[in-house]
């Protein structure tokens, strides 16, 4: 059983960096591996191929994509939404329940909303 991974895109708090180091959970920040910028299906790629979750908050292009890869049989780690107004502390506490109940595998594939983890 493998811890989950994350890779935060660009309009997602970036103090989830800091709460992974804290509670020893790996969350890097898109802008941070990849130039700004970069097409969306080559982030959903990158996350793919490092096996992280992507949060983003980008539902509109990301939940077409999804599909796309799904009817193309393509694997991901999986897709989380986080609204643009999501409360920090929600979002930290998100984070909390995921590292306790779930394993990466518990992802793959998936497109869901942060508040089903809150």
């Amino acid at each position: 059983m493998s811890k989950p991974r994350f890779l935060l895109d660009e309009h997602v708090w970036g103090g989830l960096v800091d709460l992974g180091q804290e509670i020893d959970v790996d969350v890097v920040l898109v802008q941070r591996q990849l130039p700004t910028g970069t097409d969306d299906v080559l982030v959903l790629a990158f996350a793919a191929e490092q096996k992280r979750i992507l949060l983003t908050s980008n539902a509109r292009d990301f939940a077409p994509l999804v599909a796309e890869w799904f009817l193309a049989g393509r694997e991901h780690w999986g897709v989380i939404i986080v609204p643009g107004q999501t409360d920090r502390r929600l979002l930290t506490q998100a984070l909390k329940n995921i590292i306790r109940q779930y394993d990466a595998d518990s992802f793959k594939n998936t497109f869901r909303f942060i508040q089903d983890f809150i």
